[in-house]
């Protein structure tokens, strides 16, 4: 069985607030969607809504620690999950790593948040993927699709790739042949003239269809995803809120 879960959590650190209104926003849009995807030709699978996951008033390791702890509870699940600030897949892939067997973590971001603190505190959306590959192993991340990095501050993981996402995952996914992958998608990989509603918009990036087409790469691999950074604050109108429901239907269903 998938569950669903929604984490509105947003660290201090954000360019623009808004993300915690993403989880709410996706769901609305859902609402609006067919259930058959053209793109998979498939329908929506069932699964199991478990609602918003809200952190207490806490610092943010504290309220990191919290999220791991419930998410855990729904584990051994295939579990899917709405941020939420970028910050909320350390804590998912901890406890994840504790309940499943070793899987890779598949990166797809316009920044490649890798330093070892941001402002003085190691717990945020920019050091999230630092936090990450502690966690699963250098040599289990592959980050794709990055087209900014603080150069001297960040490492570069050894399956890395700036700009493109389709291409060089697939080279990845051909060479290493993972047999579980968790994957976690910040929204800002995606062109900002195509989905404008994030937090920290960076110019460029990968046309909806990319980023379409590399999830479908994926399929039959996935134990897992979150998708990320949605700022619904960011933009008036509906468009990249059904653009992302649109996105979590096709999870669900390669997810399946």
């Amino acid at each position: 069985m998938i569950k669903l879960v929604g984490i509105p959590y947003e660290g201090g650190e954000n360019f623009l607030k808004g993300t915690t209104e993403a989880p709410s926003k996706v769901r609305w849009a859902l609402e609006s969607l067919e259930v058959y995807s053209i793109y998979q030709d498939s329908f929506l699978p069932d699964y199991s809504d478990l609602g918003d996951l809200i952190p207490p008033e806490v610092q943010h390791e504290e309220a990191l620690k919290f999220i791991e702890e419930k998410v855990r509870e729904i584990l051994p699940a295939k579990i899917a999950v709405i941020g939420g600030d970028h910050n909320i897949t350390y804590p998912v892939v901890k406890a994840l790593k504790e309940n499943t067997e070793d899987f890779w973590n598949v990166h797809l971001d316009a920044h490649l948040d890798t330093r070892d603190t941001y402002r003085g505190n190691k717990f945020t959306h920019a050091s999230v993927m630092r936090r990450v590959l502690e966690t699963v192993g250098e040599n289990r991340v592959i980050s794709v699709g990055y087209r900014s990095y603080a150069k001297g501050e960040e490492i570069v993981p050894q399956y890395s790739a700036p700009f493109k996402v389709f291409e060089p995952l697939k080279k990845f996914i051909d060479e290493l042949d993972p047999e579980r992958v968790y994957l976690t998608i910040d929204l800002d990989v995606i062109d900002p003239s195509v989905f404008p509603a994030v937090s920290n918009p960076e110019p460029g990036g990968i046309s909806f269809r990319e980023l379409m087409e590399s999830i479908l790469l994926l399929k039959g691999r996935l134990v897992g995803f979150d998708m990320v950074e949605f700022n619904p604050l960011a933009f008036q109108g509906t468009y990249p809120a059904v653009t992302a429901a649109l996105l979590l239907r096709e999870l669900l269903i390669a997810l399946k």
